[in-house]
């Protein structure tokens, strides 16, 4: 049963039609057509290696800040006495070193307006009245009262331009406050170099 609300969930997340700002930029593909890594006409085998090329690079690099943030929030709601100053510094300190890596500023500032768009599809569409019931890591009111005041405190301070908000950062504090496994990712990773 969980696995099939997991996945389900995931499928969900992946519609390209949630407002996540997934359309934002072309993650190079234009560059890489115009500096001839593409003969043209463009085929669908150089399309299909550049995104194929472009995903395992992306997730390589992506992929310990999704980890680390989604362990931070994972352990926070699991706790019940979670220090909230602890995780949201630790949240804190993975984007500034991810803006830090992020070199490129179109893709900062798409994984900006993609980080923002998460947390906002958490808070307006995720976060559950209190009467219903939870995904399974979430166990009581009280952790979900604790996501939705990290997710809210998050967003407060990418506003006010004291976080950037970077999608890894974001994707770990949206799927860590769903309860969302942390192993899915790395078999997602297993599966995109297969």
């Amino acid at each position: 049963m969980y696995d099939d609300l997991e996945t389900y969930v995931l499928l969900v997340l992946s519609d390209s039609n949630l407002p996540t700002g997934s359309f934002v930029a072309s993650a190079g593909l234009e560059s890489y057509v115009k500096h001839g890594f593409s003969s043209p006409p463009i085929s669908p085998e150089s399309t299909i290696d550049f995104v194929r090329d472009s995903l395992a690079s992306y997730a390589k690099s992506a992929l310990p800040f999704v980890s680390d943030a989604h362990h931070s929030v994972e352990k926070f709601a699991l706790e019940d006495d979670g220090n909230f100053s602890d995780v949201l510094r630790i949240l804190i300190e993975l984007d500034d070193l991810y803006q830090a890596m992020t070199l490129n500023h179109v893709a900062r500032r798409a994984s900006t307006a993609q980080g923002v768009a998460l947390l906002t599809l958490y808070t307006k569409a995720f976060s559950r009245p209190t009467s219903t019931t939870s995904f399974p890591a979430v166990r009581t009111k009280h952790h979900e009262i604790q996501m939705a005041k990290l997710v809210d405190e998050f967003k407060f301070k990418i506003r006010r331009e004291e976080v950037a908000g970077h999608l890894p950062i974001c994707w770990g504090i949206l799927t860590a406050a769903l309860g969302l496994r942390r192993g899915i990712f790395l078999l997602s990773l297993y599966r995109l170099r297969s």
